[in-house]
């Protein structure tokens, strides 16, 4: 009675052998670059918040950092990869990690423009989805008051929440993908005269001033004091205007027109903040003086208005505004021109 018992026990275990061993080697044929049946863990970075709608993360991201936390909100580990490597085709940072649930949070950098954000120094165990954040470095001028006038290097951040990274029975890849969201916009105002006389850039200071330079581990702001921008770069500029002739079957003439261009640089806008922008004459009087938020939605268009007012502001990240002085070097406050779009003004008090 026992011998038949010995022999079904032996079979059972032939069988099992035989299944694993057949399952070792087909997952070694499928892997058999790696040898095993490991899970390898990857993560691919897109950047396509933009208005193109396309991937642009390969053009425009030079260094990618990545903070990992646990399912209790514990800082598991700290990632970063920088350079050329960011650009290859497919590529994807390697996470070194154990299966379980895990928050990634990522910051990333574009071309450096010099020392513009600090980052806590986060210790694995020991910091949390609270501690990290990312904050705007600034001056103080004589008065106190905080201010920034140099090109910010683009900021870009992206956060996937409650991720889970199982163990695949058969080894393999388990990507997951984090798009990008950048922060840092670029404001270009350009002063011109309606009689087309020149206007010298000397003659005016430009700012924007928000609290929008602390920004939080969801990319929510933190408080902050009131920031002010400077432009960082002030210069003069003509353009070529084709006027009609007023002979009949002569070319049209062509006039130049001389404008002042300043080029500032802000973090990320938000509609639930008042950012204005502000432009002075040599004597302090104010020129013009402008919610930009509320101006740039302006022009946010037909074809966008099913999208919300935020992601636009996400999306489009270079504002160009065209202000036109009188005689006084007063801003005309009845028109302005914003990403090629004149916008004729009816309630001055927007």
């Amino acid at each position: 009675m026992k011998v038949p018992t010995y022999i079904g026990l032996l079979k059972t275990r032939l069988l099992f052998l035989l299944m694993a061993g057949m399952m070792l080697t087909s997952c070694e044929a499928i892997y058999e670059d790696q040898g095993d049946c490991t899970t390898y863990y990857r993560v691919k970075f897109t950047y396509d918040m933009n208005m193109d709608f396309a991937d642009a993360f390969a053009h425009n991201v030079r260094l990618v950092t990545l903070y990992i936390f646990d399912s209790e909100g514990r800082l598991a580990a700290t990632q970063s990869e920088s350079g050329s490597v960011l650009a290859q085709d497919g590529y994807m940072m390697n996470l070194e990690i154990m299966p379980g649930t895990y928050t990634l949070v990522a910051w990333a950098e574009g071309w450096e423009t010099g020392s513009t954000f600090t980052y806590p120094d986060m210790q694995p165990n020991v910091h949390s989805l609270d501690d990290l954040s990312c904050r705007m470095n600034r001056e103080y001028d004589t008065e106190n008051a905080a201010y920034v006038d140099h090109d910010l290097t683009p900021l870009f951040h992206s956060i996937l929440r409650d991720q889970k990274f199982e163990e695949l029975l058969d080894g393999g890849e388990r990507i997951v993908s984090m798009n990008l969201t950048k922060n840092t916009r670029n404001v270009r105002v350009i002063l011109q005269h309606l009689s087309g006389e020149e206007v010298n850039a000397d003659d005016f200071t430009f700012s924007i001033t928000d609290s929008n330079g602390h920004m939080n581990y969801d990319n929510s702001l933190r408080d902050d004091e009131t920031l002010t921008y400077r432009a960082w770069a002030t210069y003069q500029g003509t353009a070529s205007l084709n006027t009609p002739d007023t002979e009949a079957g002569t070319r049209d003439a062509q006039t130049q027109v001389s404008v002042a261009v300043a080029e500032l640089t802000t973090g990320r806008l938000m509609t639930d903040q008042e950012p204005v922008l502000t432009v002075r004459n040599r004597e302090g009087e104010t020129v013009l003086s402008i919610p930009l938020v509320d101006y740039a939605l302006l022009v946010k268009g037909y074809y966008n208005r099913d999208m919300d007012d935020q992601e636009y502001l996400d999306r489009q990240d270079e504002y160009n505004m065209t202000f036109f002085l009188d005689e006084n070097d007063r801003w005309v406050n009845t028109s302005i021109i914003i990403n090629s779009w004149h916008v004729v003004l009816q309630d001055v008090d927007i």
